[in-house]
């Protein structure tokens, strides 16, 4: 799964999962996420990162859990934006391909 990859999918779970459907603006891997200026609050956050989980579980038949405490205790939340949740996504596919 290419990172590409990533952030179309994560995009596709951010308008599936807006509050007002129809309403997203083009999304890149800068689009906010969550915190100043975000699309979502913490419940909607809960539910985009569950789906993302879901997504990328079943199309690439891994087991990656997103929200671990590892992702809770960085310093800069890789919840932000589309690109930094891709990035962290993609630390943990590598992570699990390498353990296989």
């Amino acid at each position: 799964m290419t990172r590409a990859e990533i952030v179309d999918l994560i995009a596709a779970c951010f308008r599936d999962n807006l509050p007002t459907p129809g309403s997203a603006p083009t999304l890149d891997e800068n689009t906010r996420i969550f915190g100043k200026d975000g699309a979502f609050d913490s419940i909607q956050l809960v539910n985009l990162l569950m789906e993302v989980e879901q997504r990328v579980n079943e199309r690439y038949r891994t087991t990656i859990s997103i929200a671990d405490d590892r992702a809770m205790s960085q310093e800069r939340s890789p919840f932000r934006r589309i690109g930094s949740l891709a990035d962290y996504v993609s630390i943990l596919l590598a992570e699990q391909k390498t353990s296989r």
